[in-house]
């Protein structure tokens, strides 16, 4: 919890704490801990942010003219079931704010729309899902890196 790395990060005096590994955990706590004014190693805080955060994340591909696949994020199953509708199916369900798979589903019917969509979270302003169009025999690909100065 953020208590205790902050009880930990004060108690050892840290120079900062390193978010990177760990999974979805640390990434939801990258962003509270440099609200808390604690040094982040490595990928920032913001930047962390802005690879989980899917508006953000969209904005950035719009700006470097990289094409996406059309997504909405939603409060209602009745939009879920109107966005699948319009775009047609497959559709990827997934929460949010979220970088890793989980609770991450291809739907491809209404009836799995709304069994996925009880699994990713619940519908709320607070917990929103993201829905977008799975485009079938196309590639993710996945690219790690590790720079210095720049």
């Amino acid at each position: 919890s953020i208590e205790r790395i902050m009880d930990i990060y004060e108690l050892e005096s840290s120079s900062g704490v390193i978010v990177s590994v760990g999974g979805q955990l640390p990434n939801n706590l990258a962003v509270p801990l440099h609200a808390q004014g604690v040094k982040i190693l490595g990928t920032s805080a913001d930047s962390i942010d802005n690879a989980e955060d899917r508006k953000r994340f969209s904005a950035t591909l719009d700006e470097l003219g990289i094409d996406q696949p059309e997504w909405v994020e939603l409060t209602s199953i009745q939009e879920a079931k109107d966005f699948a509708d319009r775009v047609s199916y497959p559709v990827l369900v997934r929460p949010s704010y979220v970088l890793s798979g989980a609770a991450m589903n291809v739907a491809s019917n209404a009836e799995d729309l709304e069994s996925y969509l009880g699994q990713a979270a619940e519908l709320s302003s607070e917990f929103p899902v993201v829905i977008s169009k799975f485009i079938l025999g196309a590639k993710e690909i996945e690219i790690d890196a590790v720079a210095n100065k720049g």
